[in-house]
C-alpha cells in the first residue's frame, strides 16, 4: 500500500507539474492562467485533452506539436517529472498529513520561481507573496508540529497566545529579505554593478517565512556552496576560453589547496597546531586573492553572474526538506 500511495503522489505531482508550466509561461507573458484554454505557443492551435497528458503526451508526440510540427520546449516534461519526483519524495518522508500538503504547495511555488528565474532572470512578486502567506499560515497553526511551545502576551488589552514557530516565521521573513538585500547592496557598492536581483531577496524572505529563521540561515549557507559548485566550472571554462590564465590558475590553486586542507583535517594529518593554523591561513589567503581578482574582473566589465542565484536557494530548501 505504501508503494501504491507513493506512485499515486508521483502521478499527482505530474499533473501539478503540468499546471505549474501554465503558471510559469502565462505568468511571464501576463496571460490569465484560466483563459484561453491550452494551446500551442507556436501556432496557437487549441490542444486536445490527449495532447495534455503529463509527460506521456510529450513522449508520444516525440517532442513536437501535433498541428504545426514545431518542437515543444523540454521545459514541459522536465518540470512535470521533477514535480512528480518531489511529491513522491515528500509523501515518502512525511506521509499523508496536512504538513505534507503545505510542503508540496511550498515546493511547487519554489519550482515556479526557479524556472522563471532560469528562463528570464525574473521572480514574479505574486509567487513570492503567495509563498510568504502560505508560510505564515503554516507556522501560525504550527502544522509542522516540531515546536509546540506557545508564547502569551497582551496587546491592546487582549491576551494573545501564538506558537513560537510563528515568531520564527516572521523573523525568517524579515531576516531573509534583509540579509539577501544587504548582500545585494554590498555587492553593488563594491562592483558598481547589479550582481543580485530583488527577486533573490524575495525568495529567501519567502523561504524564511515558511521554514523559519534558523532554516533560512541554513538555506543561505547551502545555497552559497551550491551556486559556487555550479558556477565555478562555468567560470573556469569562460576564463580558459578567454585565456584569462591568471584567474583560471588562481581558482585551480584555491580548489587544490582547499581539497588538501580538507583531506588533512579528515585524516588528522595536522599534528601541530601551528602547522594547522598556517595551512588554514594559506587557504584563506588564496581564497581572498581569488575574491579580489573576481571583483576586479567584474569592475572591468565581466558579467558577474553566469547562473541565476534563485534556483540555488530553492535547492538549499529542498535539502532542508529531505535531509534535515
Amino acid at each position: 500500500m505504501t508503494t501504491f500511495w507513493i506512485v499515486y503522489a508521483f502521478i499527482i505531482g505530474l499533473c501539478i507539474g503540468s499546471f505549474l508550466n501554465v503558471v510559469i509561461l502565462r505568468g511571464l507573458s501576463g496571460e490569465s492562467i484560466v483563459l484561453p484554454s491550452s494551446h500551442c505557443t507556436k501556432c496557437s492551435h487549441k490542444l486536445a485533452w490527449y495532447d495534455n497528458i503529463p509527460l506521456l503526451s510529450y513522449l508520444f508526440l516525440k517532442g513536437k506539436c501535433r498541428y504545426c510540427n514545431e518542437k515543444i520546449s523540454i521545459q514541459y516534461p522536465l518540470v512535470e517529472l521533477f514535480t512528480g519526483l518531489v511529491f513522491a519524495g515528500v509523501f515518502y518522508k512525511y506521509g499523508l498529513t496536512v504538513n505534507t500538503i503545505f510542503i508540496m504547495a511550498a515546493l511547487s511555488l519554489c519550482i515556479v520561481m526557479s524556472v522563471t528565474d532560469i528562463k528570464e532572470r525574473v521572480i514574479l512578486d505574486g509567487h513570492a507573496y503567495f509563498l510568504i502567506i502560505l508560510g505564515l499560515v503554516y507556522n501560525f497553526f504550527n502544522f509542522a508540529g516540531e515546536d509546540s511551545t506557545k508564547i502569551t502576551f497582551w496587546f491592546l488589552g487582549l491576551k494573545i497566545t501564538i506558537f513560537q514557530a510563528f515568531i520564527h516565521s516572521v523573523l525568517g521573513l524579515i531576516g531573509g529579505f534583509a540579509v539577501m538585500g544587504l548582500i545585494s547592496l554590498i555587492a553593488k557598492l563594491i562592483t558598481k554593478k547589479k550582481c543580485f536581483g530583488e527577486g533573490d531577496a524575495y525568495i529567501l524572505g519567502a523561504l524564511g517565512s515558511f521554514f523559519g529563521i534558523a532554516n533560512a540561515i541554513v538555506i543561505l549557507i547551502l545555497s552559497i556552496f551550491i551556486w559556487g559548485g555550479l558556477s565555478i566550472p562555468v567560470f573556469l571554462y569562460k576564463w580558459f576560453k578567454d585565456k584569462n590564465y591568471k584567474m583560471f590558475g588562481s581558482i585551480i590553486l584555491f580548489i587544490l589547496a582547499a581539497f588538501l586542507f580538507a583531506v588533512g583535517e579528515y585524516f588528522n594529518i595536522f599534528t601541530s597546531n601551528l602547522f594547522h593554523w598556517f595551512a588554514y591561513l594559506l587557504v584563506a589567503c588564496i581564497g581572498l586573492h581569488c575574491c579580489r581578482l573576481l571583483l576586479q574582473s567584474i569592475k572591468e566589465g565581466e558579467k558577474p553572474l553566469v547562473l541565476p542565484y534563485g534556483p540555488a536557494l530553492v535547492m538549499g530548501a529542498l535539502m532542508v526538506v529531505f535531509l534535515l
